[in-house]
């Protein structure tokens, strides 16, 4: 009777421990958002205050047995959608250092973690090898974050986001192997063969699952409204057959499976690569709600001290060593060497696979080490705290930083639009034309203003909007089959806030808006029209006549915004919309 009260209980505090572990993931990645600082750190932090400090939720006993198999087929899901995002086209330098990073960089960082854990706590060496194999992973929901707030320039961006996704599923190998030998006791040949299996089995599920998907989608036999569902289902398919092979190898075959999706050409990738970003944004608030929730703090308190140390160890002499030894004739500049030894923060997959090896050796039967989980989390709080609020200035200090993007991109089909572009170049703003009329690319060609000639759907888009610097893009047109097209790229790239659109006519009630309204009332057709009886000028913002519409402000170090009212600083300066002809 007493255990049918205590699962009747646990079910009634399923649903409310669910409500408030979504609610502060989203929340808390929103927050970090606004506030521009790694959301991993509020995530953790949340989870710890409705966890061990105000004792809200409790998932150990909320979610039972299935919790720990859940933490590991999310990460799974995790690795998926960050092999989509892994495209070998993008990387024109740099792959023999992710290689070696992954390779060489992984046993200089474990060993030099096997031996500092030894040495500072008081467990045995087979213990601190497991954590030393543990903190060798970083992870793509740690890496991308900080990657996006430094903006590092190529070949080193796209090195350090290699990296973080592809040695998640070679560290968590190599940590089970470790626990698989200090169970077994097995020795160093079959701890090798343990590896190539593990890693073996992933890939070869994930190709598997990948040229069955390929050949199902290429024969259409999947519609267009089940692909994402498909995709997860694929995923899911992948990490449970490689884990039925061998433990763990399930990272790997999710890894892969996304790897090959976004790298085949035999159907188009965006059918591919259409695994919503939303589910990962869910999934990775929900797993740090849910680990911090389960931080015996008391433990974290007794750790720090020594755990401290070994963080300094692997920021300043294990991470260094490695970046330096997989970097030798590599070609790659010292200052991007530099600033690659100074990101690698430890995620997810350290996190999750400290919770559940800590389980595993108590249920194993096998020497407890208590320590594991809050040393853990530890360097995971303490790493992305310190490479977060350094992250900017080591990117300009080493002057790695790309500058901040200002730009806007003028995205029409019509020929007034080159002369707004060219008064927007004239008062020093990059500016870039994007259109699918080649007389429109002609005439900016022929003014000297960039325009972008090629594929709306091609990652050359997304190369020349980073080169010129655009942070804001204003669709100017009456096509509404060009406006979905151009949006629907564009958003990915610049994000739905920074994506703007002038208002259809007001008898075009069927036109539906893709962006956020520009210029106020403004209506395409009273732009065009006043655009070809009058034009565009650079105008005091208290000298704008009746008749006048501000479209752009100017401020200074050639800052630009969008104006959706009528400006009345007559020291500011704006690109409007004027009946006269300007000189």
């Amino acid at each position: 009777m007493i255990e049918m009260d205590v699962i009747l209980a646990s079910e009634s505090a399923f649903p409310r421990s669910l409500a408030i572990i979504l609610l502060l993931g989203v929340g808390c990645q929103w927050l970090a958002g606004r506030l521009r600082i790694p959301g991993v750190l509020l995530l953790l932090t949340a989870g710890v205050l409705v966890g061990p400090v105000f004792d809200l939720i409790h998932p150990e006993e909320e979610f039972g047995d299935v919790l720990f198999p859940a933490v590991s087929l999310a990460v799974g899901l995790l690795l998926f959608e960050g092999g989509l995002g892994l495209k070998l086209d993008r990387l024109t330098a740099g792959r023999s250092v992710i290689l070696r990073l992954v390779t060489i960089g992984t046993l200089v960082t474990w060993l030099i973690g096997w031996l500092a854990s030894w040495l500072l706590f008081d467990i045995s060496s087979q213990n601190a090898a497991l954590l030393g194999a543990i903190l060798v992973v970083s992870g793509p929901t740690v890496v991308i974050p900080l990657l996006h707030l430094a903006r590092p320039r190529e070949p080193g961006g796209s090195i350090l986001r290699w990296e973080g996704i592809v040695i998640d599923p070679v560290g968590a190998t190599l940590a089970i192997v470790v626990l698989d030998t200090l169970i077994s006791g097995s020795g160093g040949r079959d701890a090798v063969l343990q590896i190539a299996i593990t890693l073996g089995a992933g890939a070869v599920a994930g190709a598997i699952v990948a040229v069955a998907a390929i050949a199902a989608l290429s024969a259409h036999l999947i519609p267009d409204h089940l692909r994402n569902p498909a995709m997860l289902a694929a995923a899911i398919v992948a990490f449970a057959a490689a884990n039925e092979i061998a433990p763990e190898a399930g990272l790997m075959a999710t890894t892969t499976l996304g790897l090959i999706l976004a790298n085949q050409h035999v159907v188009p990738n965006q059918e591919l690569t259409a695994f919503s970003e939303d589910v990962g944004y869910v999934i990775l608030g929900t797993l740090f709600i849910v680990l911090g929730a389960m931080v015996d703090l008391d433990a974290l308190v007794d750790v720090l001290p020594r755990a401290l140390v070994l963080i300094g160890v692997l920021v300043l002499i294990a991470r260094p060593i490695a970046v330096w030894l997989s970097t030798i004739g590599s070609g790659l500049p010292r200052n991007d060497r530099t600033f690659i030894a100074w990101m690698a923060p430890r995620g997810i997959v350290a996190a999750s696979v400290a919770t559940v090896f800590s389980q595993t050796l108590i249920d194993e039967g096998a020497e407890p080490f208590p320590e594991l989980v809050p040393i853990v989390f530890a360097t995971v709080i303490v790493t992305v705290a310190v490479y977060g609020l350094t992250a900017i200035p080591v990117a300009r200090r080493t002057r790695v930083a790309k500058t901040e993007p200002n730009g806007i991109a003028l995205v029409s089909n019509h020929r007034f639009i080159v002369e707004l572009a060219d008064v927007l170049a004239a008062a020093e703003v990059p500016v870039l034309v994007v259109s699918t009329s080649t007389g429109v690319q002609r005439d900016a060609f022929s003014r000297g203003l960039l325009a972008y000639d090629r594929a709306i759907d091609s990652h050359d888009l997304d190369l020349t909007l980073d080169g010129v610097g655009i942070r804001t893009a204003v669709l100017i047109t009456d096509d509404e089959n060009f406006a979905s097209h151009a949006a629907h790229h564009l958003s990915e790239h610049l994000g739905r806030a920074n994506l703007f659109q002038v208002q259809p006519d007001e008898d075009d009630d069927d036109f539906e808006m893709r962006g956020r309204g520009a210029f106020g009332d403004l209506t395409f057709r009273h732009l065009a029209e006043t655009a070809r009886s009058g034009g565009f000028g650079v105008l005091a913002g208290d000298a704008l006549a009746g008749g006048d519409k501000a479209l752009f402000r100017l401020d200074g170090d050639h800052q630009v915004s969008l104006v959706s009212g009528r400006p009345t600083d007559a020291e500011s300066y704006v690109v409007a919309l004027t009946h006269r002809s300007p000189t």
